[in-house]
């Protein structure tokens, strides 16, 4: 999903605008058609994702096993990392422990750790396998770190468990059978169909997100207000843009020590450095729910990392050629 390009950052802006000045349309869509088009757009998502799936790419990856490890885990452990020692340390507050642990445990993007690495002369192909595989990983670890490290349930672990079992019907129902139908419906269809349903699998889902984006934000403005709004971002923009700047750092230094080439290096940087909005967002609308009154708090902190991460790619490529 090209969340990188400038068409969604157009569509994705039009959208929050749209939630920001009308947030009364998004309360309307919703009472129309209650849970059913987000649960829609999430299995749209999905689906399209498993159409995209290139099995291929992934035995590349599977080739070589330390990177395969040390990728997949730096990933996750990394950012996990920081805002635990950050919290530690003081730099931020319980309060946004909880969202910044969430977007830590998204997966790294797919389309801008593609198109960033190949403007920046990296290994395309090699940055398309990590991210493919991080993405896949995704809609079954996220929901366990929510339910364990995230929200957990207290101390009792049965009833962790109870609520994990919960979000599994979803997962399999709206995550896993949509990606694993549009695997299969992409070796049904001919060689020639493949440009018409390769467009509508780069950019069905990019309006689904843009959705998904203005109806969480726009029922967020209905009950905070616009100040509120204005006030939680101005909070949020420090804390985000210090986690950002940490995880680009070590992901710099790690991505030498895991790949010496310079095709390797490149692709291993962006891997690391980057968290998906694509995956965020419905991952919030799965394990939050619409309705939450605090959803800006997990909301914001993946559309600010994700700005950030788009303004930080553009000059850093330049750099890097």
């Amino acid at each position: 999903m090209n969340t990188n390009g400038f068409g969604f950052v157009l569509v994705l802006f039009g959208a929050l605008n749209l939630a920001w000045f009308a947030p009364d349309s998004a309360l309307w869509l919703k009472n129309i058609f209650s849970f059913s088009i987000s649960n829609f757009i999430i299995a749209m998502i999905f689906l399209m994702q498993g159409w995209k799936l290139k099995p291929n790419r992934l035995f590349e990856v599977f080739a070589d096993g330390f990177s395969l490890w040390a990728i997949q885990l730096i990933i996750l452990a990394g950012p996990i990392s920081f805002v635990l020692g950050g919290w530690a340390l003081g730099l931020w507050d319980a309060q946004l422990l909880e969202p910044l642990l969430f977007l830590s445990c998204l997966p790294t993007t797919i389309s801008s750790c593609v198109v960033f690495t190949r403007a920046a002369g990296g290994d395309g192909d090699y940055a398309l396998g990590h991210a493919t595989l991080s993405n896949l990983i995704a809609p079954f670890f996220v929901p366990v770190a929510w339910f364990f490290l995230i929200r957990p349930n207290g101390t009792d672990g049965i009833a962790v468990g109870n609520a994990l079992l919960q979000v599994i019907p979803d997962l399999l129902l709206l995550v896993a059978l949509p990606c694993w139908l549009g695997w299969v419906l992409r070796r049904k269809f001919s060689q020639k169909s493949y440009f018409i349903l390769d467009w509508i699998a780069r950019n069905v889902p990019l309006g689904g997100i843009a959705i998904l984006a203005y109806l969480s934000l726009g029922l967020v403005v209905l009950e905070l207000g616009v100040d509120k709004c204005i006030v939680e971002i101005k909070f949020l923009l420090l804390p985000v843009s210090i986690l950002f700047i940490s995880v680009a750092i070590l992901s710099w230094f790690l991505s030498s020590w895991i790949r010496r080439d310079r095709g390797g290096r490149m692709a291993t940087f962006f891997c690391l450095s980057q968290k998906s909005l694509a995956m965020g967002i419905p991952l919030v609308h799965l394990l939050v729910g619409i309705d939450e009154p605090l959803l800006y708090v997990w909301l914001f902190p993946i559309i600010i990392f994700h700005l950030i991460q788009l303004l930080a790619g553009a000059f850093l490529i330049r750099i890097f050629r």
